[in-house]
């Protein structure tokens, strides 16, 4: 059976259709990227499901994968209503946003969690401002070695946000629910992931 090719343009139309099912009520800006060699999607969006749920939906549609240990591109075929089918694009990227309401909230949680050190050390919680510039990388959770700089301000923050969804789990995509992996080219693949999500 004849395997049809689907363009990186119509690909994304698919991830908007899936998110849109998935998370109703989030806008979400899906961009393809074509470029020699290749081609790409980018999906942005503003609080909404952390970037896990997100990609859970959208690494459906990747065409391709890359194995740094080997330096090597490969791709991925998949069904649709059982037709063979290949994604165009080779990579789904994700990026998502905060406004300033959820960094306060990320802040709130961080400053909960280590709220003795910081009134033990008398200093003041950290401010959207100060999250927004990058200027808590270098400054560490009081009372904490810095080891490796994974106890900077900016991260615990950031780890706080990432966590957390404000749509809950996502719902059945009817989109997404058509398509199927069969194959890659026989090499190892990356594609795809679950996700845990912690509703606030």
């Amino acid at each position: 059976m004849t395997t049809r090719y689907i363009s990186t343009a119509d690909t994304a139309k698919l991830i908007r259709q899936a998110l849109k099912e998935a998370f109703p009520g989030v806008k979400f800006s899906v961009r393809s990227d074509t470029y020699s060699g290749g081609s790409s999607i980018r999906v942005r969006w503003i609080d909404g499901p952390n970037d896990a749920q997100v990609r859970d939906i959208t690494q459906t549609f990747c065409g391709g994968y890359f194995d740094g240990s080997i330096d090597y591109k490969g791709s991925i075929y998949h069904m649709i209503d059982g037709e063979p089918v290949h994604f165009s694009a080779d990579f789904v990227f994700t990026d998502r946003d905060y406004s300033d309401v959820a960094v306060q909230r990320g802040i709130n949680r961080m400053m909960a969690k280590f709220s003795g050190n910081f009134a033990s050390a008398n200093m003041p919680a950290p401010t959207v401002e100060q999250y927004r510039s990058g200027v808590l990388y270098s400054t560490p959770i009081p009372g904490l070695e810095d080891w490796g700089n994974i106890h900077n301000i900016q991260k615990h923050i950031a780890d706080a946000l990432g966590k957390h969804t404000y749509t809950g789990p996502a719902k059945p995509s009817k989109t997404a629910a058509k398509v199927m992996v069969t194959h890659d080219d026989g090499y190892s693949r990356a594609c795809g992931s679950g996700f845990s999500a912690v509703s606030i």
